[in-house]
């Protein structure tokens, strides 16, 4: 696949642009397999720090919540935690309208400009949903207040002896911009060791994503664990301009990656 790197070149002329048809989810089925729906689901309208509760309408599984609010499923026997956040980047609820096209045969949904879009992270969300359909063993967080410095994970990583993060060696973050990201630094220190990150990369080039090792990451959830799980990191979900009017998600990216993350050895990553 070749995949785009800004977003002017979705303006070309001749770039055939569709709503999407959101009455396909009047009688919504959750499938966490189909990845477009999935996410479209999820992105219907955003969702700012204290909205978090009603994105479960469009998850049918059984979600603990913990006790400082964010929302988790332990899958099998695991060292590992998967991590997205259900928040989005905004001060208030709003619809959103989405907008689908394709160019070079990848599928793409971005907004018609008065919203962003959310991908941050209902990307990382609809990774972690498939992932868990799947039943790929492991500690699935779901935060909140990521947008608002990480409210959930801090909550939560202040607690280092809490249950559930008994065992837990690697903490793997979903919110990523970008296609290639493997972070190895957050918060202007190293959250994972170099061995860690290149066994990562070729677990994801060996299916078919050029994963490279990137120490510009500034922070997600996974940085509040740093000095308490041993390898954070946090990885490439195929979004771009996030925060903004102009945020766009590569949907046939999002399907790639979601199906690399079911042949990785994650327990065996160190």
């Amino acid at each position: 696949m070749k995949y785009l790197n800004n977003f002017n070149y979705f303006t070309h002329q001749g770039l055939m642009k569709e709503a999407v048809d959101t009455s396909i989810f009047e009688n919504y089925i959750f499938n966490p397999k189909n990845i477009f729906e999935t996410f479209c689901s999820l992105t219907q309208k955003t969702y700012p720090y204290g909205t978090e509760e009603e994105v479960l309408k469009w998850i049918d599984i059984p979600l603990q919540k913990d006790e400082y609010g964010n929302y988790f499923i332990k899958i099998g026997e695991s060292n590992t935690m998967f991590t997205s956040h259900f928040d989005t980047a905004c001060s208030k609820q709003n619809p959103v309208n989405l907008i689908t096209f394709e160019k070079d045969n990848d599928r793409f949904i971005t907004t018609d400009g008065k919203t962003i879009l959310g991908a941050d992270d209902k990307a990382g969300v609809t990774i972690m949903l498939y992932m868990i359909e799947n039943k790929i063993p492991g500690l699935y967080y779901f935060f909140i207040g990521e947008e608002r410095g990480g409210i959930g994970s801090i909550a939560l990583a202040s607690n280092k002896n809490h249950q559930n993060l008994n065992g837990i060696k690697k903490c793997i973050s979903f919110d990523r911009r970008g296609y290639t990201s493997i972070i190895t630094h957050q918060l202007f220190e190293s959250c994972c060791n170099d061995n860690f990150a290149d066994a990562l990369c070729q677990e994801f080039i060996k299916n078919g994503i050029n994963m490279q090792k990137d120490d510009t990451g500034i922070f997600t959830d996974s940085a509040n664990f740093i000095g308490i799980i041993e390898n954070c990191t946090n990885i490439s979900v195929g979004y771009f301009n996030e925060h903004s009017t102009q945020e766009y998600q590569n949907i046939s990216y999002l399907e790639k990656i979601s199906q690399a993350c079911l042949k990785i050895n994650w327990e065996k990553l160190s």
